[in-house]
């Protein structure tokens, strides 16, 4: 079986800082605190949630769906790839393993 290529023959890579920063924004934008989703996903602490917006994790695949929900928005709109301009519309290339 032969695997793509993705632009300059790099595989994508998800830039956690810039994904952290997008799920900060747009929960701000809808209006949910960081609180709330706690309550939403049954978290004991919060600390999961602050740690996707400050890029040191990302959601699991299960948690992405629910998070782009909750924003009204698809998870490829969340996730950042390394390289892409925040404008760019080339498709996203999410690899499942990166999140866990």
């Amino acid at each position: 079986m032969r695997m793509g290529t993705y632009g300059n023959g790099k595989l994508p890579t998800i830039d956690l800082k810039r994904t952290g920063q997008n799920i900060m924004r747009m929960r701000k934008e809808v209006g949910v605190t960081v609180r709330e989703l706690q309550i939403m996903f049954g978290f004991t602490s919060p600390q999961a949630i602050y740690n996707w917006q400050n890029g040191i994790s990302l959601p699991s695949v299960d948690n992405f769906i629910v998070l782009a929900a909750v924003l009204g928005t698809t998870i490829e709109e969340i996730i950042a790839i390394e390289g892409e301009d925040s404008d760019d519309d080339e498709e996203t290339i999410i690899c499942p393993q990166l999140l866990s």
